[in-house]
């Protein structure tokens, strides 16, 4: 498995305190990107985010034993262990080997999504992931490969049928990342609202503030063409005109938090 950081102390990546250990390589190319450290497979990168920990491979038992020292604070808060990325299912069998580690210890497991992967990976990975994270991030399909350099015919498919694997379950939440003039959009967060709720209203839908710090690693990889260099985040008052458009459909927006 290859990573490129590993993140203590999370409270935005799923219930309680979490570990969260970012696997690297992504499919997607969008414009936003708050990890590019993280895009590229293998391990080659620009740079490395921290000293002492950044771009490694690590077999599973290696990483959950790491994750596992974090216990204490997992028991004490009703967290865990997330893994995010770049696109942590593109490493699906060796993240599988790490969360089965993990339950065997009594581990919360949860996992951030593109959902832009094979179906076998996400079936793979129902049977160890307590929670899914899933990024719904535009729901026209040209406008998603304008931002994303894919179209999201893949992602509405393993969405619906992720949905179905895990009704009722309380597994699934839906996450948009709030991006000024691609995602931030009233008719775009309309037609999500309205796809998650012709699914199943009860997945909660958080909506994550735009996170303007990426824009120090756009600066170290030597991007200075990165179009969200002087973006800042929404305030309160746009915040909850977006939340307004969840609960128009019915859906809990939950927390509405910073993109990660």
């Amino acid at each position: 498995m290859t990573i490129f950081d590993i993140q203590r102390f999370s409270v935005e990546d799923g219930p309680g305190i979490r570990t969260t250990i970012f696997l690297k390589g992504c499919p997607l190319r969008c414009k936003w990107c708050q990890n590019p450290e993280g895009l590229e497979f293998g391990l080659g990168s620009a740079y490395a985010p921290r000293v002492g920990e950044g771009i490694r491979e690590i077999e599973p038992e290696t990483l959950a034993e790491e994750a596992m020292a974090d216990k204490v604070f997992f028991e004490t808060s009703g967290g865990g262990v997330t893994f995010s990325g770049g696109e942590p299912l593109a490493q699906v069998d060796a993240l599988v080997r790490t969360a089965r580690l993990l339950h065997a210890n009594g581990i919360h497991t949860a996992v951030e999504t593109s959902l832009f992967v094979s179906r076998e990976a996400i079936e793979k990975a129902l049977g160890v992931i307590d929670l899914f994270l899933a990024d719904l991030k535009i729901l026209d399909p040209d406008l998603h490969e304008r931002a994303t350099g894919k179209r999201n015919k893949v992602i509405l498919e393993n969405f619906r049928f992720l949905a179905q694997q895990t009704k009722g379950s309380g597994r699934l939440i839906v996450r948009t990342p709030l991006v000024p003039g691609y995602t931030a959009i009233q008719e775009n967060l309309e037609a999500i609202g309205a796809f998650i709720a012709s699914i199943d209203p009860g997945i909660p839908w958080e909506m994550l503030n735009f996170n303007p710090l990426a824009s120090a690693k756009y600066m170290k990889l030597g991007k200075s063409d990165y179009e969200f260099m002087k973006t800042r985040q929404f305030p309160e008052k746009e915040m909850a005109a977006f939340r307004s458009i969840a609960a128009k459909y019915g859906l809990n927006n939950g927390n509405s938090k910073s993109e990660s």
